[in-house]
């Protein structure tokens, strides 16, 4: 891999040899001189193209991230996150004005209306 090669074909084509080398040739020390490719299986579960989506509470207050990463909140634009684009969200009010923002069921963030500043 070293000394970088001239083009990007050519360090992609470098990669690759080390790679297949690494996984099938060169005996691992942690798993007692065998090589990572003999030790692989593949996952007996499926993975999906896409998740489903979350499900919320009745009486949560669900939004989709825009494409900006914002939502808004009482006509107020709070940005969340880029990775959350096209993904639901669900708000809690759990005391006036004040909201726990969710990612399924993790708790991302609280939120009040006097600042609308997110607070881990």
């Amino acid at each position: 891999m070293l000394p970088p090669k001239g083009s990007c074909a050519a360090q992609q084509r470098a990669f690759t040899a080390f790679r297949a080398e690494y996984n099938t040739e060169r005996p691992h020390g942690a798993l007692g001189g065998a090589t990572p490719a003999s030790r692989y299986t593949p996952s007996v579960r499926a993975y999906p193209e896409r998740l489903a989506p979350f499900a919320y509470p009745a009486h949560y207050t669900v939004k989709m991230v825009t494409t900006a990463g914002t939502i808004r909140l009482r006509s107020r634009l709070l940005f969340i996150a880029h990775a959350l684009t096209h993904e639901y969200i669900g708000l809690e009010e759990i005391d006036d004005g004040l909201w726990s923002i969710y990612v399924g069921p993790m708790l991302l963030a609280r939120v009040s209306e006097q600042d609308f500043i997110l607070r881990g």
